[in-house]
């Protein structure tokens, strides 16, 4: 059975795609480091607010199946937990964040070299073609298959 995407589906990657590739392409628009920073915040917050019709529909259906299954919501889980146990997933869920932006900035400074190295050799606007790549991909993670609800 092929299940159609629904359009606010296709808005949010569209959205994402767009701002995902201007995202990366800003050094090659905005030659302001400034202006860059308070284009990309704004092209940040418009990706999400693109986005968010979508992402509130999946967790309301994921709240739901919660609900039809019994399964107490994840916050009344975690307010019956012991202190220490608490304490305990608190610190990973930090340490966790904390790596996650670690890895994204580093992904980030190394395409921006990659970028500027690029710019160096005499290309022409050499963070755009990388950037257009970007976004495709952002685009197309909108595509990946729902996950198959469990019998």
């Amino acid at each position: 059975m092929v299940r159609k995407s629904p359009p606010s589906r296709a808005v949010a990657a569209m959205g994402s795609a767009a701002a995902t590739a201007l995202y990366y392409a800003m050094p090659d628009l905005v030659p302001s480091r400034r202006a860059r920073g308070w284009t990309k915040a704004g092209l940040t917050a418009a990706s999400l607010a693109v986005a968010l019709p979508e992402l509130r529909s999946a967790w309301a259906t994921a709240r739901e199946g919660l609900a039809v299954e019994g399964t107490p919501p994840p916050s009344e889980v975690f307010r019956s937990l012991p202190t220490r146990s608490k304490a305990v997933g608190l610190g990973l869920a930090t340490a966790a964040s904390a790596g996650f932006v670690g890895f994204v900035v580093a992904a980030e400074r190394r395409a921006f070299r990659h970028g500027q190295a690029r710019a160096a050799s005499g290309k022409r606007l050499p963070h755009t073609g990388p950037a257009l790549v970007y976004g495709a991909l952002a685009g197309a993670l909108w595509y990946l298959p729902d996950p198959p609800e469990p019998n």
